[in-house]
């Protein structure tokens, strides 16, 4: 490339770049993203709780949030499970059991981030979450496992894929060369 259009193109590509930032925040700072101005992202570290956690924003919110999500998720499940009045019962048991374990969870979440204490302390007290975690997480299990008893092959066709399929997944392997399963034209309805 000639130089005299090699400074042409840097200099459009930086004038191109300060626009956008002008245009993002016309007054000048971060922007509402990264956590500047009245419309502050709270997950990404704006608004009252910035800068707490990875994403920043307030923990109680975050945590409001992916409860918001899961309930969500688990009536879609609910909805594409059809189930039947008889499957009810091992259906809010499998509920409870999930509830019950993100909420020892957020617990485990507060209490070691409101302690202070010595690395020895907290790595016993890691490896406490974790027995705790695996208790819950086998109580899941078993919860999980009575309601898939209970549900028809259909049925268990749309808890396996819904648990199981994880269109991001498949779209790395894609990038990184490896081979992508394909996808039906009942996954991809969903």
């Amino acid at each position: 490339m000639k130089p005299l259009r090699k400074k042409l193109l840097i200099a459009a590509v930086a004038s191109l770049g300060l626009t956008t930032i002008a245009i993002a925040n016309p007054w000048g700072g971060p922007g509402p993203m990264m956590g500047g101005g009245p419309g502050d992202c709270p997950m990404m570290g704006g608004g009252p709780g910035r800068g707490h956690g990875r994403m920043g924003g307030d923990p109680g919110q975050r945590m409001a949030m992916m409860q918001q999500f899961h309930a969500e998720r688990m009536e879609l499940l609910e909805a594409r499970l059809k189930l039947k009045p008889e499957q009810q019962a091992s259906w809010k048991a499998f509920l409870a059991a999930q509830d019950a374990h993100h909420d020892a969870m957020q617990k485990n979440r507060q209490e070691m981030r409101d302690k202070d204490e010595t690395a020895l302390a907290h790595f016993e007290e890691m490896a406490q979450n974790m027995e705790q975690n695996l208790a819950s997480m086998k109580a899941m299990v078993k919860a999980a496992s009575d309601l898939y008893a209970t549900l028809d092959p259909t049925q268990k066709k749309v808890m396996d894929d819904f648990f199981t399929d994880r269109p991001m997944h498949r779209m790395m392997r894609g990038q990184l060369g490896q081979p992508t399963p394909p996808v039906s034209p009942a996954q991809q309805a969903q």
